[in-house]
């Protein structure tokens, strides 16, 4: 299992800006990351090089780059709308399916292995009914599938946080994810297990990890008290790492070990994020070693 961590990590400054992706990469190699997730999802919002014109060079330029400095991209994060489609206005549905377009080709430039998205749901329509929800997201998601297969990058649907002063949520549970993903029928389509998500739900996510099984194709490492999605490095938060992360190698996990630790460094001006990423580092080096057999 290879330690893997988020171009995130650097993306916001203080004043509002976004860090290009080829600064934040070469930061994120200094400090001794050599595997990354990239992460497209502020393009609904106007940032990141994927809303340029020349995208596809940019990325072409950063895969280059990456190459040089001894870098792979391998899990990307596409954008997400905060609610579902059909409650979208027309514009803003528009730019989603656009920047989805662009986060795939994106991801194949780079050789993503996996790119990283939300299962959704209707809720005035079908909260509660699983199988409605999956029919929706088969519905919504085929084409998306379709493109990623083209392109020779997988799909991993991410399990999303169920609160408890919240109504159910579909695919929060790993049930409910594993049926969604075994409509397809195939390895390329899998599950991406947030375990910042997952401790809203599970006091114990060894359980989930067994659902999936072999359906599990990458992470979203990251910590919290099951209260706020805080982002934060591993034990930081309430997480029994030294009880999930064996299961990894129990169910026999062939993914990353990938930092979705953004909110560690929201705040921080950026004389301070480069020495906090590399105690991330060390922390995850210790994870790690809960991995061995």
């Amino acid at each position: 299992m290879r330690l893997s961590t988020t171009t995130a990590t650097f993306s916001q400054t203080l004043s509002g800006g976004y860090t290009p992706y080829k600064d934040a990469m070469r930061r994120l190699k200094a400090v001794g990351y050599e595997v990354l997730d990239i992460n497209f999802c502020r393009a609904l919002t106007g940032q990141t090089d994927l809303v340029c014109d020349n995208w596809e060079t940019l990325m072409h330029e950063l895969r280059e780059e990456a190459e040089r400095l001894g870098v792979e991209f391998s899990q990307s994060h596409p954008v997400f709308l905060p609610g579902h489609v059909n409650h979208q206005p027309a514009e803003r549905l528009e730019v989603y399916e656009e920047m989805m377009r662009r986060s795939i080709i994106a991801s194949s430039i780079l050789g993503v292995k996996w790119a990283v998205v939300h299962p959704h749901e209707d809720r005035e329509t079908t909260a509660l009914d699983a199988d409605a929800c999956i029919k929706d997201n088969v519905e919504h998601f085929t084409p998306i599938v379709e493109l990623a297969v083209k392109h020779n990058v997988g799909i991993a649907f991410e399990n999303m946080i169920e609160r408890e002063t919240s109504k159910r949520r579909f695919a929060s549970h790993a049930a409910e994810l594993a049926a969604l993903i075994d409509v397809w029928g195939d390895s390329r389509i899998g599950a991406c297990w947030d375990f910042g998500h997952g401790n809203f739900l599970y006091k114990d996510q060894r359980p989930a990890l067994r659902t999936l099984g072999k359906r599990l194709k990458a992470t979203h490492i990251n910590d919290n008290y099951g209260k706020s999605d805080e982002h934060m490095f591993p034990f930081h938060g309430s997480v029994d790492w030294h009880s999930v992360i064996p299961v990894l190698v129990e169910i026999g996990y062939e993914g990353d070990f990938t930092y979705e630790t953004h909110k560690e460094f929201g705040r921080l001006p950026e004389s301070l994020k480069d020495p906090l990423a590399k105690i991330g580092y060390d922390i995850a080096q210790y994870c790690l070693t809960l991995a061995q057999p």
